[in-house]
């Protein structure tokens, strides 16, 4: 295998799949990446065996068929390390890749792309077209209320839902529920659901361009999950299990609503947090005509009060919330104002867009104390 290929074109599809690339290995070879010359086009692929990511880049017609996988983070170092404007040249020998770059010269160990593991053939079953920076927005909107390390393994990532060209990503971790949607995507009357692994939806995150209008296909199957753009191929395993009824955990019987500005609303629950305890994050939301009442202590007995007004002509509520599920609630909503939703203070809070112009929802259930 030989190439020559600008350190710029290398370097963008290394950055790409080094999210991927196992830091902590038991398995060597998870720490490399799969290098692979076919023709003019080199490939870059990495794995831990949940998700493979490919970044693809052209090379020099010149280059010689090959492949072979070194050391991801040693190849990606020394990228970044040369000149902007460098050319490199590759060339494969016996158990090492060797890179030229003017007076610069490298060798890096390898082992035999024969070894690298790669996931199994997946079976796909709906295919459709998106949005790049819509499907960004849909799993930005919801990622936050994934769980963590959760025994009910499900809940550690987010569902995608499937119904008639509308995709919904859902997220809960028993605590609190997002959801948000998209219409008229391409998937004819396509009926499916899958639950993506929390690991996967926060390295789309990162791999996502919110500014790009561009459509990236979406590929679903019993147990992948793919998206193919026009710089990677994402594939992920997927969580088989059975996700909650989630319509089952939004509020219907709606007693009270009350209005707020949003940005008023974040601010004051940042400042009063500052006072709670690092452990407890529990604050107290009196909710009362026409105003909003705010209480955070500490056992040192300081205490933190914030007066809002409200638009609410409601008889007065008392929750205790966790801040955190306040805070990122109210930072993954757009709009100017909230519309908060409740019949009493042993329910959830439905919390969404005052306009109902975004089409999310989130339900914050208050703490038992």
């Amino acid at each position: 295998m030989k190439m020559s290929i600008q350190r710029a074109a290398l370097l963008k599809p290394l950055q790409i799949i080094s999210g991927v690339v196992e830091r902590r290995h038991t398995v060597p070879i998870l720490a490399n990446v799969l290098v692979a010359v076919r023709g003019d086009q080199l490939s870059l692929t990495a794995t831990d065996l949940e998700i493979e990511l490919i970044g693809t880049t052209s090379v020099n017609q010149m280059a010689e068929l090959g492949s072979t996988t070194v050391a991801a983070r040693k190849l990606l170092d020394i990228c970044r390390a040369l000149p902007e404007d460098a050319l490199l040249h590759f060339a494969l020998e016996p158990d090492h890749l060797v890179l030229r770059s003017d007076k610069s010269r490298y060798m890096l160990r390898t082992l035999p792309s024969d070894d690298f593991p790669t996931i199994e053939k997946p079976s796909f079953t709906t295919q459709f077209t998106v949005s790049e920076a819509k499907f960004k927005m849909l799993l930005s909107r919801i990622h936050f209320a994934m769980g963590q390390q959760d025994v009910r393994h499900y809940l550690n990532g987010a569902l995608i839902d499937i119904n008639h060209g509308m995709m919904k990503c859902i997220a809960t971790d028993g605590h609190r529920l997002a959801l948000s949607s998209i219409n008229d995507i391409n998937a004819g009357n396509t009926n499916t659901q899958v639950i993506l692994p929390r690991k996967s939806v926060l390295e789309l995150m990162r791999l996502l361009d919110s500014n790009n209008e561009s459509n990236i296909t979406i590929c679903l199957g019993e147990n992948h999950f793919r998206i193919i753009a026009p710089d990677f191929i994402f594939t992920s395993k997927l969580i088989n299990a059975q996700y909650p009824e989630y319509n089952k955990l939004i509020p219907r019987s709606i007693e009270n609503t009350a209005i707020a500005g949003r940005e008023i609303l974040k601010q004051a629950l940042a400042r009063a947090s500052i006072l709670l305890n690092e452990k407890f994050r529990n604050i107290g939301f009196h909710v009362d005509q026409d105003k909003l009442r705010i209480i955070a202590n500490n056992p040192e007995q300081e205490e933190a009060e914030e007066w809002l007004a409200l638009d609410y002509q409601g008889n007065g509520v008392e929750f205790t919330f966790n801040v955190a599920y306040l805070l990122d609630v109210v930072s993954a909503i757009s709009s100017e104002h909230l519309r908060l939703s409740f019949s009493d203070a042993n329910g959830g809070v439905l919390i969404g867009d005052a306009l109902e112009k975004e089409d999310s929802l989130y339900v914050v259930m208050p703490m038992r104390l």
